[in-house]
């Protein structure tokens, strides 16, 4: 069983991390099969070693996002965690920093940023940053806007 305590400098930006009533963290429990506990700043993980890190770095992730100004969403939270637990599936992903935190594509439009979910849609505007013309086909709902 492991134990992880993370403390995050704003207040402000911590408790829109949470979500309404921690919501955000429930979500993340339910997904990786942790315990988080919140108070005040600093969260505490429990739960098996891999689970536990898991939602460290889904957590810096969301985190990350909160500083840029992005708003997080269930689809952001679904998101984050869907690519921590693809990180340890494939463990020469570009997607993960020297420091463990996931660090996904983005493209930023005239009213926002957006960011990858997937770990495939991160290949894919990956692809498109470094090529002038990319095709991307399979089936509706997939990420390919």
């Amino acid at each position: 069983m492991a134990h992880i305590v993370l403390t995050f400098d704003n207040n402000k930006l911590a408790s829109a991390l949470y979500g309404p009533f921690d919501e955000n963290l429930a979500r993340i429990e339910q997904k990786l099969g942790v315990d988080v506990r919140s108070k005040g700043n600093q969260l505490a993980i429990r739960g098996d070693a891999v689970a536990a890190e898991q939602a460290r770095r889904t957590l810096d992730y969301l985190y990350d996002l909160l500083q840029k100004g992005t708003e997080l969403s269930q689809s952001e939270v679904d998101g984050a965690v869907r690519m921590a637990i693809a990180a340890d599936d494939q463990l020469t992903l570009p997607t993960l920093e020297r420091k463990g935190k996931m660090a996904a594509a983005q493209i930023s439009t005239r009213k926002r940023t957006i960011y990858a979910r997937s770990l495939n849609q991160d290949a894919y505007m990956r692809a498109l940053e470094r090529s002038e013309l990319v095709f991307g086909i399979g089936p509706a709902g997939t990420g390919k806007t």
